[in-house]
């Protein structure tokens, strides 16, 4: 089979019967949720997602690679045309004394390969990466992401790094900076592009270089299509600590709209160098009785928010815990009474609502680690880009079986700061609940997966001897 190779496609130019057979089972998976897809691709009414487009003969070009591993054990031989235009040559003498060995590792390898991801962990430095990924590859680079305090810390650290000024686009903003470098959120871009803005069109398919942050999120509706209108994008880079570890298939759209993995550093690697602090997860079991309901909602809330048992265990674990310490809840009910109930119970603890502005959680912060407040109740908007280098200890009071958010919680502690290698993990294994207890095991299985022993115990305190 032969492909011309494009930025955001692969065109087959000769395909027999079997090689297009062969085509449309390998690059499928079932997804009964993924109707959106038929914006793109074909989708069988079981929900079967193929990335073989018939109609064009074509495939994401992020896919090229991974059907040329595949080809070999099938007995199919690949050809590949490439047809894109590079639209810059790197610069191998840009200055990049800021980096760390392993993050010039990863930026040799962007400009060998041109497309992929970069799976570095949490505190690996993904923003210093990008900083320098500019100043390698001169292009126009577009940095997307998914949060404003993302779009804020990217900027910021670019511009520390470089000089240059950083365009940002999103939370009310559209400013491109000298063009070198734009930041955007998803979420303006494609409110923009559904409103018919010219600029976010414009903005898409003027970038040379795109890169997208926190990567695992790009499998969303209106992420994919706004990456898939970078069709002048030749650098096309995806950084995350936990690119792959979607609990469903749609890992799939974000190799096909970058590529696979290009460069891998694991955790172990960078405690061992000091780059990172050494986690110690404990989970403590929290046994509860049997609720009469089939209903997760009300399942969540009578045995994690409402649980008089399991935030009595949140309470001991804030007490015991290493100061300064976060502890992570899902809803806004709950942190408010969790902040509660530690305040009157003698912890200075403090609930860090999403609606709060940036300036104010940054205060919230600066008072956390001056020692202002003990415990800082939080919800997700403090589960990534949050650097508090300082941080001793993190609590996990929300359940939930994501792998991703289980690291992401964890990796706030890992960064290292003045006396500090080490840092805590409390989390909660709940048991009495079929539901309950596959999630605890399910974050149990995320932090050993990134290489981290975790204790689990029947209580906070060892028996007597």
């Amino acid at each position: 089979m032969r492909f011309d190779l494009r930025n955001l496609y692969a065109t087959a130019t000769d395909l027999s019967p079997e090689e297009r057979q062969w085509l449309r089972d390998f690059l499928s998976y079932q997804d009964s949720r993924a109707s959106f897809v038929r914006w793109k691709f074909k989708v069988a009414d079981a929900g079967l997602v193929r990335f073989f487009d018939e109609v064009n003969q074509r495939i994401p070009s992020g896919y090229l690679s991974t059907v040329a591993k595949a080809c070999p054990a099938e007995g199919f031989t690949l050809e590949v045309r490439d047809c894109r235009a590079r639209p810059v040559e790197p610069d191998a003498t840009a200055p990049l004394a800021w980096l760390r060995d392993y993050q010039h590792e990863a930026v040799d390898r962007v400009v060998r390969r041109t497309r992929g991801i970069l799976w570095i962990p949490t505190g690996g430095g993904k923003t210093e990466i990008a900083a320098a990924l500019t100043q390698r590859i001169p292009a126009r680079w577009l940095f997307l992401v998914h949060r404003a305090n993302l779009l804020d810390n990217a900027a910021e650290r670019y511009e520390r790094r470089t000089g240059a000024k950083a365009g940002k686009v999103g939370d009310g903003r559209w400013g491109e900076g000298d063009g070198g470098f734009i930041v955007a959120t998803f979420q303006s871009l494609w409110a923009a592009l559904k409103k018919g803005d010219p600029r976010a069109l414009a903005l898409l398919e003027s970038a040379e270089g795109l890169m997208v942050d926190e990567a695992h999120t790009l499998p969303a509706s209106s992420f994919w299509r706004v990456v898939m209108h970078t069709k002048n994008a030749y650098w096309r880079v995806g950084l995350s600590g936990t690119p792959l570890a979607r609990g469903d298939r749609r890992s799939m759209f974000t190799i096909a709209a970058l590529g696979g993995v290009i460069y891998r550093f694991k955790p172990e690697t960078l405690i061992g160098q000091g780059v990172l602090s050494k986690p110690t997860i404990r989970l403590v079991e929290c046994r509860q009785g049997p609720i009469a309901t089939d209903n997760w909602s009300k399942v969540y809330r009578e045995r994690v928010v409402r649980s008089g048992v399991r935030n009595d265990l949140l309470h001991e674990m804030a007490r015991l815990a290493a100061k300064p310490s976060l502890l992570f809840v899902q809803q806004i009910a709950h942190g408010k009474a969790l902040a509660k109930m530690l305040t009157a119970r003698g912890i200075r603890a403090v609930f860090a609502e999403g609606m709060h502005s940036t300036e104010w959680r940054s205060k919230l912060i600066r008072r956390l680690v001056d020692g202002e407040i003990e415990v800082l109740i939080c919800t997700v908007i403090f589960q990534e880009g949050v650097d508090i280098p300082e941080l001793r200890s993190v609590i996990v009071g929300t359940g939930g079986a994501s792998s991703i958010a289980a690291v992401q919680r964890m990796g706030r502690g890992m960064r290292v700061s003045a006396g500090k290698t080490t840092f805590e993990v409390w989390d909660v294994a709940d048991v009495g609940h079929r539901w309950l207890e596959k999630h605890s095991t399910s974050r149990r299985k995320a932090y050993e997966a990134e290489g981290h022993a975790v204790t689990q115990t029947p209580s906070l305190h060892p028996p007597p001897p």
